[in-house]
């Protein structure tokens, strides 16, 4: 180690001696020796060059800051002080590689920084790789919309029984904060069933002023709540149909690759329909709309077109598509009558709200499966 001996000294002259140039200069040689001797050092040497950097670091300019957390971040053995000093630091670009990234930080340094520096500290919080339970119940606690959020989208992030409630609280007023929970593999069931009701209050909220909105309609209240929870509770409910998942193995590899190649579109699925290739088009609506392809094929076979039109409608898909796919599954040309009444339906229905009601589809599946473990 007698080039960390020379360092030293060079350390002490850089410092001693004032010249800002000669202390940047002094301080990436030391940082390039320690990133080039780290895999052999011993904790007693980390512990030398820790001290000899974070002397050097303190004070000294911005943008050389920026560059020493950047290099020092992946580091498994990294100088501890030095990143506490660079996690700390008020300036977020600075501070942001170590937070997100430095293994080294220790439990009381994230939990310091997580009570007590600003938004964007904790956002980058919420990007490392595994947060504990202490952390993201201080980050659920403090944290603005983008940093519950992140937390909520972490799979990495642990999160106790407080925090969940907290969190399910919290997406009652938050669509992305809903969509992130939805998301989460760990979520438990008391949880699912929590965002089940608030997906199913705004979807009938949403509902009821579209339609309130046209001229001349009087809705009735009860009925009208009634309505809404049977077209949703619809999609998922046990029906006479059998779809089973054999049945879809080759549609689904035939999507897989179309979706691959980049021509899974609305055409082409509409297409799929009107040449009766119907496994394919309800496995690609399935993919596109992220829901389970059993969903889709008990929408389609459902006796009420509602369930069917919730899907497409949430997809942006159009009027022709969703008249495609009624004819094909009524195996004739729609009736005056059916024809009027589904194009109304499909003009009342607002995409927002045909996406609420899917993300409630998805959530009872969900939940569906679980109470039946």
């Amino acid at each position: 180690m007698d080039m960390l001996t020379s360092l030293v000294s060079d350390v002490e002259d850089a410092v001693a001696n004032g010249d800002p140039s000669r202390r940047v200069e002094t301080l990436r040689r030391m940082t390039d020796l320690f990133i080039e001797q780290a895999p052999h050092l011993a904790d007693l040497h980390v512990a030398v060059f820790d001290e000899v950097i974070l002397r050097l670091a303190r004070g000294i300019e911005f943008r050389v800051r920026v560059e020493l957390s950047e290099r020092l971040a992946d580091l498994v053995n990294a100088p501890e002080g030095v990143l506490r000093d660079l996690a700390f630091d008020d300036e977020i670009a600075v501070a942001r590689p170590v937070l997100e990234r430095a293994v080294r930080l220790g439990e009381d340094d994230l939990a310091e920084v997580a009570a007590s520096k600003s938004q964007e500290h904790l956002l980058a919080l919420t990007r490392r790789a595994c947060l504990s339970e202490r952390i993201t119940e201080i980050l659920v606690d403090r944290g603005d919309d983008r940093v519950v959020c992140a937390v909520a989208g972490n799979e990495g992030a642990a999160l106790s029984d407080r925090s969940l409630s907290c969190l399910v609280e919290k997406a009652r007023g938050d669509e992305g904060l809903q969509s992130q929970l939805q998301a989460r593999a760990s979520l438990g069931n008391e949880q699912l069933q929590q965002l089940v009701a608030i997906a199913r209050e705004k979807a009938r909220v949403s509902m009821r002023a579209a339609l309130g909105s046209l001229d001349g309609l009087s809705i009735d209240a009860a009925a009208f709540d009634d309505a809404v929870d049977d077209a949703a509770e619809d999609v998922v409910r046990t029906s006479s149909y059998k779809a089973l998942v054999d049945d879809f193995a080759d549609a689904a590899r035939i999507v897989t690759e179309c979706a691959g190649s980049g021509a899974l579109d609305e055409e082409t699925i509409a297409g799929w329909a009107r040449d009766g290739r119907i496994e394919e088009a309800l496995a690609a609506i399935a993919h596109l709309a992220h829901v389970p392809t059993t969903v889709v094929a008990r929408a389609y076979h459902s006796n009420h077109y509602d369930p069917l039109l919730f899907i497409l409608r949430s997809l942006r898909f159009g009027w022709s598509t969703f008249k495609t796919f009624l004819v094909a599954k009524a195996g004739r040309n729609l009736t005056d009558e059916v024809h009027r009444s589904a194009f109304a339906a499909f003009q009342q229905l607002s995409v927002s709200t045909a996406q609420r009601i899917v993300r409630f589809t998805a959530m009872r599946e969900r939940t569906l499966e679980a109470e039946a473990l």
